[in-house]
């Protein structure tokens, strides 16, 4: 029988991410969550549900999320919304979002080394060290949305949403070009996860993309680039594991753009290699800027993508929302 004067924890957990991880995680993630001293109540979701729409519903003041980048990211919002805190587990494909924030991709190890719930509930935890705020990018279109093609530029790609009126919001990086298609082939891999799942869409997307025109407007400025790639960071890490700019840092109210030249593939192969490896990457044909807004008025037909999932086609803003949500990591 629960106890009245336990603090009360909403659980979601999405059956789809990881391809059933988060799931198989749940049980255990709860017990541990009732062990120090939860209240859990469990909502798992599935592909009908909209994790979104059942956030906005949700009461509680503290709320974990079991489940991949997308999936915490559109709870995340809605709970952030009403001045909720957020506890991030890792539970999806490449958990760029718990990386970043130091959480780890072990959501059971994660739970084990939170305190207690009282300790966490105490009074003026809002102060509490682990708790921190989180920054996001909306992406919203611009004059309408077009048809657009795969970041490959060969097929149809997916029915675009309606971005006007209703921005999606992401919170690692949204890119187009080599990047975005490697996440597109990555997301079809069956027989691999995070790093080298990427890995293999990398060097697919090598065989298949060339550099790209784009005609862009930063931060008022508008510009052509021509590149392998043109990317808009919040929080540095993609690919289940890369961090691509560790410059970022989704607590400072900024976004980061990175471009990479139009250099021969060979040389493009060898820069791609270090960012695989995890290494740090001093190359000339990156380049980096902090800045607060991005138009893309010309995306070449390439799609958006943004913590794994295609966000937008055609031309689109992405700027930064500080302070989203917050979260106890």
């Amino acid at each position: 029988m629960d106890q009245p004067s336990q603090p009360k924890l909403k659980l979601f957990v999405s059956a789809l991410s990881g391809k059933g991880r988060a799931l198989r995680r749940a049980p255990k993630v709860a017990a541990l969550l009732r062990s120090q001293g939860w209240n859990v109540d469990v909502r798992v979701t599935h592909r009908s549900d909209d994790p979104a729409a059942l956030a906005a519903a949700c009461t509680n003041h503290w709320v974990a999320v079991l489940g991949g980048d997308g999936y915490i990211a559109r709870i995340a919002t809605q709970v952030g919304a009403r001045g909720g805190v957020v506890l991030p587990l890792p539970g999806g494909r490449g958990n760029d979002l718990c990386r970043c924030l130091g959480i780890g991709t072990d959501a059971v190890a994660h739970v084990r080394s939170l305190p207690t719930a009282s300790q966490i509930c105490a009074e003026g935890a809002g102060e509490h060290p682990r708790i921190r705020s989180v920054d996001a990018m909306q992406v919203r279109a611009l004059n309408g949305v077009n048809e657009g093609q795969d970041a490959a530029g060969q097929r149809p790609a997916s029915p675009a949403k309606d971005l006007e009126e209703n921005p999606v919001q992401v919170l690692g990086i949204v890119s187009f070009g080599l990047d975005a298609l490697a996440n597109q082939i990555a997301n079809d891999t069956s027989f691999a996860s995070g790093t080298f799942a990427y890995a293999w869409g990398a060097l697919r997307a090598l065989q298949q993309f060339h550099p790209k025109t784009m005609e862009i407007e930063v931060d008022g400025v508008r510009r052509r680039i021509r590149g392998w790639l043109v990317s808009v960071s919040n929080s540095g890490w993609f690919g289940g594991g890369i961090n691509i700019v560790p410059s970022s840092n989704p607590s400072d109210g900024r976004l980061e753009l990175l471009t990479v030249d139009p250099v021969p593939k060979r040389h493009a192969i060898r820069v791609l290699a270090r960012v695989l490896a995890m290494r740090k990457v001093d190359d000339p044909i990156l380049h980096v800027e902090q800045v607060t807004s991005v138009k893309i008025w010309d995306s070449a037909g390439l799609v958006a993508m943004g913590d794994g999932d295609q966000v937008g086609e055609g031309p689109l803003e992405i700027s930064v929302s500080p302070d989203v949500f917050r979260v106890f990591v």
